[in-house]
């Protein structure tokens, strides 16, 4: 019974995956923004995620003890925090007013992030391996993420123009990078060369973060600079060109 419960989940995990990646960029390259193509795509993109959380957690309750899953379930957390908040703050045009179950997943996602810092730690001590390195690379970032957003929910960080559209840029190209990441981390080093050194196999699961980090930043100071009325300088003109 178990057996059927987790291949069928896979079968179900897989096809999220591959909606997610196809329905998350066409959100993303979509010239209109908040037109039926971005909604009708990014809805898609949300319920995916949606899904592979919860197949990730399925996979964790079937076998608990093994690692891999464990990862998967932070990574899962990662990947379905941005994609939740960044929908949620599309209700909160008007005002930030974060309601109980915004609160329960920023605390969610800083545990996670601090779990998977002292895993990180604690397999780096005992048995160094790759997956020490990407629970102590991503620990971080969901801490400090979680961080930023809960000073924002308990209002000690000021907010700025047009903040939920900001974050809401921000948040799901965060989420596309997590679901990018996850992809790499399952399937690439399946076709890598036999005996490929582990630094190859950590660049392979940084470097979307990476890449989609420039992208997000980029996005929101052009934004920024939108909403603010500033005109774009010769260097990003030159970038625009």
């Amino acid at each position: 019974m178990k057996t059927l419960i987790y291949d069928y989940s896979i079968i179900l995990h897989v096809a999220a995956g591959i909606l997610s990646l196809i329905f998350g960029l066409i959100a993303m390259t979509t010239r209109k923004k908040g037109g039926k193509l971005h909604n009708r795509s990014g809805l898609i993109f949300y319920w995916s995620m949606a899904l592979i959380f919860v197949t990730t957690v399925l996979f964790v309750i079937l076998y608990p003890t093994e690692m891999k899953y464990h990862f998967f379930l932070t990574i899962g957390i990662v990947s379905f925090y941005p994609t939740f908040t960044g929908k949620r703050l599309l209700k909160m045009k008007k005002k930030m007013e974060p309601k109980w179950f915004d609160l329960i997943a920023t605390y969610t996602m800083l545990i996670s992030g601090i779990v998977m810092i002292a895993y990180g730690i604690y397999l780096q001590m005992n048995q160094p391996e790759a997956m020490a390195i990407l629970f102590l690379v991503f620990g971080p970032f969901s801490a400090i993420q979680a961080w930023g957003d809960l000073r924002i929910h308990l209002g000690k960080k000021e907010i700025e123009k047009m903040h939920w559209f900001l974050g809401h840029a921000g948040k799901m190209i965060g989420a596309y990078s997590a679901a990018v990441t996850a992809f790499c981390v399952n399937i690439v080093p399946r076709y890598m060369p036999e005996g490929s050194p582990m630094l190859a196999y950590i660049i392979v699961w940084v470097l979307p973060g990476v890449l989609f980090g420039i992208v997000s930043a980029y996005t929101i100071k052009k934004y920024r600079r939108k909403f603010n009325g500033q005109k774009p300088s010769l260097k990003s003109k030159v970038a625009l060109a």
